[in-house]
């Protein structure tokens, strides 16, 4: 596991309460009962927890797990 994935899992799981078996890349945010703000929490605890810009629409309720792990990898890069 990336640490990208490690951070999202960690943040879903600690703050938001999210079961780690429903945490797969193929969820959306929105399937995981993420509102909007949840999501604009997600996206700040990311950026704190991986030291890059987390902008709220990156975690957006159609975006899934994959797409955002894959944006904030690209963003570490």
């Amino acid at each position: 596991m990336s640490p990208v994935q490690t951070a999202v899992t960690a943040v879903l799981t600690e703050k938001f309460e999210v079961s780690p078996q429903h945490i797969r890349p193929e969820a959306t945010l929105e399937s995981l009962d993420l509102d909007s703000l949840a999501l604009a929490e997600l996206a700040l605890a990311l950026q704190e927890a991986l030291g890059v810009p987390v902008a709220e629409d990156e975690a957006a309720k159609q975006s899934t797990v994959g797409e955002l792990v894959a944006t904030l990898n690209a963003k570490r890069a």
